[in-house]
């Protein structure tokens, strides 16, 4: 947003130079990103008198010049414009000037003519974007003046990035009232000339529907108008601000949305069929938008509609058929206020961003509604004619925003900045519209209208801290209290490391995607506003998410995929909810690309496995994969439960068939999943000397039952074996000719080691026999002849 200095300084008396008045803006909390200095960017730029304009000799369309600028000597300038002649007065930029576009004037030859400057348009002024020729000035014009001098050029704009919070400031009223209660000077009462109300004329119909998206509505018929361009100060001031100037009637509706902060906007009443209605769109209305665009609006968007047709969308732009033109005669003028959050939607929704629109999402002032209707019906009048008549008024503004109060102790805000807070301070924040009641400790604040972004002692807190200055408050830490180091989580950067990509998706699934690994037992956390069916309820498992996103990689032509994701899952409890934070696996496809080295192999189980197992392993912990064909949405005979300890901490197993089908997925989709929480803390790991002396590796092969769990196995050879045993692992599995129905083969490896001695054959033995014994006793199961 610009701001041209001397509008600030009809509103408050500053007596100090931009740079200052830049640096209390910043301090107050208002980001100036530039200043510009129009006057001074075109120093050196004198009115020039054309005494004579002869042809170029060489060139069709270049004149020769001899210029007066109010030196001794006239110059002789080479020009290429052709809108200029003798007696005209032109803007000249002499040599060693510097344009605004970063030409600077030399002397030099055109064509083997000398010239001596330069003769400039607007453009070339910076006053406009281009130019048909140039700029030639009135006839008043002093030869030889500064020509930003004889324009009035401002001597300084700011340019500022005014933060959301604070629409009250975007207008220069806003900022002056800032710096005015800054500086202890006095704000300046809004001009507002007497309006001589037509009683013949009369007032617009205006019925309100939506009173929650618009609680207050302004109307007013103007009749006879005649519209033609706007002063000529007004549209410099304009352009300065960076707007482009339209006619006079819609420039003096933006002159005065920058100087007050209220958009108001014009119909043109014969074009209006019936009363004007304010109301939700109903769904599918179109919209002919002043910038062109075609809109089919949404339900619940907030309208400006006559008997025939959609005239506005609230608080962001007028149609193009209802708009001012050259030949309107008869106006009805709007001023409203307009919810921020239905303004802020409605503009999100179609990419429509109006300087209106910046003003109501942020927030305007209710209290500023009429004054800026009175002054624009004042302006309008005095400038294109015209008679008003009444204001048709829908709603109050007293009854907007108003009667708020924040309480609270001045310790508190103290404690917050690190600093006293003078009660002098109290009359800064007075003169910015705030009343103040300071009783000892105790510190009561009425809010003013304008001021939406203030409802909590924090907010309190910053306004002393504007006022004060930030840079007044200390750099100290706060004082923090000593706690434990939170452990650093490395459950999904483990994972990765093993091979898995990260993905994450979305907490909220449909119901028939719950039900696919969860029964519906009541527990489904269900949203109340969902944004679509597919986003119905809280998750309860990771892998409906897992299965998605395996889903859409596989039909981009990825030969295997192998997802891991963290994060929660969600449940109804009798005392409400309850939330774990689990790990996921997810492999399907191919787990061995074709090589030279290897042929190409699908993953499988112990795939997945084996990756949970490393994964546990980096925690210190060893899980039990115990058989379960129970779990819902996998498939019985490769599905497993997790056991870490005497702990269920998980699941594992290949998909059910018919949801991967359903999936279009014909790879065997297989998935795991850990509830973190109920992780016990693993074994830290301990470091040892590599051991001297030799160890002893033996391989038994048994017969066991089909069903006999190989963990129960494993578990019964260690416990059998002693204390010698460092390994004991599966390396067999058989089932073909020469094993009974009904039974297995499994060769079992086992290692012994002792660190202080070399084993015996009689130790290997002793070892051996007692894991014979343990499988005949617990499995009756024989050594295979």
């Amino acid at each position: 947003m610009k701001i041209p200095f001397s509008c600030l300084k009809k509103h408050v008396a500053l007596a100090e130079t931009p740079t200052e008045i830049a640096n209390h803006l910043v301090r107050l909390g208002h980001e100036v990103e530039a200043v510009e200095l129009p006057r001074a960017a075109v120093k050196g730029v004198r009115v020039g008198l054309i005494e004579s304009k002869i042809p170029h000799p060489d060139a069709d369309k270049l004149s020769l010049l001899t210029v007066n600028i109010g030196e001794n000597e006239p110059l002789a300038i080479v020009c290429g414009a052709m809108n200029m002649g003798e007696g005209d007065k032109v803007p000249v930029a002499t040599i060693g000037t510097s344009l605004p576009n970063g030409m600077k004037i030399k002397k030099g030859k055109i064509r083997g003519e000398v010239s001596c400057g330069m003769c400039c348009s607007e453009a070339e002024l910076g006053l406009a974007e281009d130019a048909a020729g140039l700029l030639i000035l009135p006839a008043d014009a002093p030869v030889g003046a500064e020509v930003g001098e004889f324009l009035e050029l401002e001597e300084a704009v700011f340019d500022l990035s005014i933060t959301p919070n604070r629409g009250d400031c975007m207008n220069v009223r806003g900022l002056a009232r800032d710096l005015a209660a800054d500086a202890g000077l006095a704000l300046a009462d809004i001009d507002l000339a007497e309006v001589t109300v037509d009683a013949t004329l009369a007032a617009p119909k205006v019925t309100v529907s939506a009173e929650q998206d618009c609680p207050l509505y302004m109307a007013r018929s103007i009749a006879g108008v005649t519209v033609s361009d706007s002063p000529a100060w007004m549209q410099a001031g304009l352009i300065m601000a960076g707007m482009r100037p339209v006619n006079g009637i819609v420039d003096v509706l933006n002159f005065i949305m920058l100087d007050l902060g209220q958009p108001m906007h014009a119909f043109d009443a014969d074009k209006l069929s019936g009363d004007i209605s304010i109301r939700s769109a109903l769904g599918g209305e179109n919209f002919a938008a002043l910038d062109g665009r075609e809109l089919t609006l949404n339900a619940g968007d907030l309208l400006v509609f006559d008997d025939s047709s959609v005239i506005a969308l609230a608080g962001i732009m007028g149609s193009q058929p209802s708009g001012v033109s050259d030949g309107t005669i008869n106006i009805i003028l709007e001023s409203a206020f307009f919810r921020q959050a239905r303004v802020s939607e409605t503009r999100r929704i179609y990419a429509m961003v109006s300087e209106a629109s910046m003003r109501f999402e942020r927030g305007v002032d209710p209290l500023m509604v009429e004054i800026a209707m009175q002054r624009a019906t004042a302006m309008i009048t005095n400038l294109f004619g015209g008679s008003a008549g009444a204001i048709t008024v829908c709603g109050e503004p007293g009854n907007i925003n108003s009667g708020r109060q924040v309480r609270c102790s001045v310790s508190h805000l103290e404690s917050r900045l690190g600093i006293d807070i003078p009660e002098a301070m109290d009359d800064v924040l007075a003169r910015m519209g705030f009343g103040i009641s300071r009783k000892g400790d105790d510190l009561q604040i009425d809010v003013p209208s304008f001021r939406h972004d203030v409802s909590i002692p924090e907010d309190i807190s910053e306004e002393y801290a504007r006022v004060i200055g930030f840079d007044a408050i200390p750099e100290l830490l706060p004082p923090l209290a000593t706690t434990a180091p939170v452990q650093k989580d490395t459950a999904i950067h483990d994972a990765v490391t093993g091979g898995f990509l990260q993905v994450v998706s979305y907490a909220f699934i449909s119901t028939s995607e719950q039900r696919l690994f969860v029964a519906g037992d009541g527990a489904d956390i269900e949203l109340a506003n969902p944004i679509s069916d597919a986003m119905r309820v809280m998750r309860r498992s990771v892998w409906p998410g897992l299965l998605n996103t395996a889903k859409h990689n596989l039909n981009r032509q990825q030969a295997g995929v192998a997802l891991v994701e963290q994060g929660r899952v969600y449940q109804k409890t009798e005392a409400g909810h309850e939330e774990n934070n689990v790990i996921a696996w997810l492999m399907t496809g191919e787990a061995q690309t074709d090589e030279w080295f290897a042929a190409v192999r699908q993953a499988d189980f112990f795939d997945l496995k084996g990756a949970v197992e490393a994964w546990l392993a980096l925690r210190g912990l060893t899980g039990r994969f115990i058989a379960d064909d129970a779990i819902q949405g996998l498939q019985a005979g490769q599905s497993a439960k997790i056991l870490i300890g005497r702990v269920e901490a998980g699941r594992i197993g290949r998909v059910d068939g018919d949801i991967a089908a359903a999936l279009d997925m014909d790879a065997p989709v297989f998935v795991a999943e850990i509830d973190l929480d109920a992780l016990p803390e693993g074994k830290k790991a301990k470091f040892a000397p590599l051991p001297e002396f030799p160890g002893v590796e033996r391989d038994l092969v048994f017969l066991f039952d089909k069903d006999t769990s190989s963990d129960a196995i494993l578990n019964a050879v260690k416990s059998a074996a002693g204390k010698l045993l460092t390994d004991a692992r599966v390396f067999d599995l058989y089932a073909g000719k020469g094993v009974p129905e009904g039974k297995i083969s499994l060769g079992i490896r086992f290692t012994l080691q002792d660190a202080k001695r070399t084993l015996t054959q009689e130790d290997s033995d002793t070892a051996s026999n007692a894991i014979i014994g343990a499988m005949e006793k617990r499995f009756a199961a024989g050594l295979r002849g």
